[in-house]
């Protein structure tokens, strides 16, 4: 997966020329079909954690194209006013009601429960925390910022002072055991170094992010994992396990972060991009069962795939599965259900849904591309 980092840059522009001209739409959001049309029914935008910048960040949530409808002319006569049908642009699309899905697409706008939230500022690639009452977001500055659901209360955890890309922020929230106290972290990836994870008090203002520690599973057969190149950080779980990316510049790789065992972690999927990891199926006795989803190249596409994680060395790796296996375009941006059951991911034709075991055609939810996530129940 040549030039990931490059890439991520590159995403947010490339969306909004695909949506300036006339649209052709094939692959993923061509799967759709009359679903689209009906109002039924992801590219890599984040980049590597780093230093605070003041560059507004424009990664993983592309800006709608502008529209270019003009206004009717005005009526000549009282009859022709009577007669002439009214002018109205064409009302976006907006299916986000009842699926838990938000799409953020770079303006102050986030869709959610079938309306706009005004947040205020622009939001960049939104994560919620895992009950569903706050967002944590790059606002129009490049700063790390943490709200309300419903876009009030914001906070700026971190400023970014130091002209780095910031991007893609996870939530890591543990409980309190034998060994450490309670944590209410955010990871996020930042461009300095060529690539680097930090970690900021999800409940700081004005903190200061540290770089996060990733340290490779004690095991003389296992080689460290890369201190650069990181990027689309993704935790879930009461042990702050995370997946993220590790592009070296021609590929893209997933690693694991399993804090719970010291920071240990390492390779877990090759040739894999811009994940969601979730656990599924959590209980008090249990950590759930891990599952991540990914892009990856299938025939000059970027396709979306789902697989169980192998959080730890030894035994067999899982085969990953396609659940866009029409796609001609890029799909790109995946995001996973709490649940497990729903991917959803952006195209240049907007955000679609479609079910992790693949047997249904793609449910469009919006007619512009974004960054989409899923709000858990709170």
């Amino acid at each position: 997966m040549p030039g990931q980092t490059r890439r991520k840059w590159a995403q947010a522009a490339m969306c909004a020329v695909a949506l300036a001209a006339p649209l052709a739409v094939s692959g993923c959001a061509s799967q759709a079909g009359a679903n689209g049309a009906a109002g039924s029914g992801p590219g890599s935008s984040s980049s590597p954690s780093g230093t605070p910048s003041t560059v507004p960040n424009t990664a993983g949530t592309p800006a709608p194209a502008s529209s270019t409808a003009s206004p009717a002319a005005p009526a000549t006569s009282a009859s022709t006013s009577a007669s002439a049908p009214a002018s109205s642009a064409p009302v976006a699309l907006n299916a986000t009601g009842g699926t838990g899905v938000v799409v953020a697409d770079g303006t102050g706008k986030v869709l959610m429960n079938g309306k706009a939230v005004d947040f205020g500022t622009a939001v960049h690639d939104p994560a919620f925390s895992p009950d569903g009452k706050k967002v944590a977001f790059i606002d129009g500055g490049g700063n790390l910022v943490v709200a309300n659901a419903d876009g009030s209360g914001r906070v700026e955890v971190a400023r970014n002072a130091d002209g780095q890309k910031w991007s893609h922020p996870t939530w890591q929230v543990t409980p309190a055991d034998q060994y450490r106290p309670a944590r209410d972290i955010i990871f996020f990836a930042s461009s300095a170094k060529g690539g680097t994870l930090w970690q900021v008090q999800g409940v700081e203002h004005d903190g200061k992010p540290t770089t996060l520690g990733l340290i490779g599973y004690f095991d003389p057969q296992e080689v460290p994992p890369p201190a650069t190149g990181n990027v689309w950080p993704s935790a879930s779980g009461k042990f702050g396990t995370a997946v993220y990316e590790h592009d070296n510049g021609s590929s893209s790789d997933l690693y694991v972060r399993d804090d719970y065992l010291r920071q240990q972690g390492g390779l877990v999927i090759k040739n894999a991009a811009e994940p969601d990891f979730v656990l599924v199926g959590g209980s008090a006795s249990s950590e759930g069962d891990p599952e991540v989803v990914f892009v990856r190249q299938v025939n000059g596409h970027q396709h979306v795939f789902v697989s169980p994680v192998q959080t730890s060395t030894g035994g067999q790796s899982p085969v990953p599965h396609d659940v866009t296996p029409n796609a001609t375009a890029d799909c790109s941006m995946p995001a996973l259900s709490p649940d497990g059951k729903t991917v959803a991911y952006s195209t240049a034709a907007g955000v679609f849904t479609v079910s992790v075991k693949g047997s249904a055609a793609p449910k469009q939810v919006t007619d512009i591309p974004g960054f989409p996530t899923f709000r858990a129940a709170s």
